[in-house]
């Protein structure tokens, strides 16, 4: 293509190729997928905004990307997470950013059942609670102890009041 021709764009009524499509090629028309067929493959416009990491959910259980860092794939099999393969029997994965040592930071999808899920996020629930608990009392996981203690201001009698508003 001369320059000449890039600057004024396609000729009028000129429908752009598509991917795959050679100069001795026909153009199978609207509707036609990779190679002329029909329904092959749908379309999907680039640049409009999808899930990067959207996969089919599971009936019974709850799904979750981990990112493959030191530990943390084993930490999650140890709280009852499975790999999740795909149709060929290899473990669903996808590059998600750059790791620490400057290589592919990869993620993998992990299954749990939703009984289990659950009973993880009750149990997380509770450790939310018991802190707001302590806070209410003026008692500060991780504050100041000893002689410091009495830097902290508590109104007496009234204890901390915190409101919460729930989604």
């Amino acid at each position: 293509m001369s320059d000449e021709q890039r600057r004024r764009g396609p000729a009028e009524g000129a429908r752009p190729r598509a991917a795959g499509a050679s100069a001795g090629m026909p153009d199978a028309g609207p509707g036609a997928g990779p190679a002329g067929r029909r329904g092959a493959a749908v379309r999907k416009p680039f640049g409009t905004r999808e899930q990067k990491l959207a996969y089919p959910d599971r009936e019974g259980y709850h799904r979750h990307w981990f990112n493959d860092e030191p530990g943390r794939i084993a930490r999650a099999q140890e709280a009852g997470y499975t790999q999740v393969d795909d149709d060929s029997g290899r473990p669903v994965s996808m590059t998600v950013g750059v790791a620490r040592g400057g290589g592919a930071l990869t993620a993998y999808l992990m299954e749990i059942p939703m009984e289990w899920y659950r009973e993880d996020m009750a149990a997380q629930e509770a450790q939310q609670q018991e802190l707001l608990a302590q806070i209410r009392q003026g008692r500060v996981p991780g504050g100041p102890t000893g002689a410091d203690r009495t830097a902290q201001y508590v109104p007496r009698d009234v204890g901390i009041t915190i409101r919460e508003e729930r989604r």
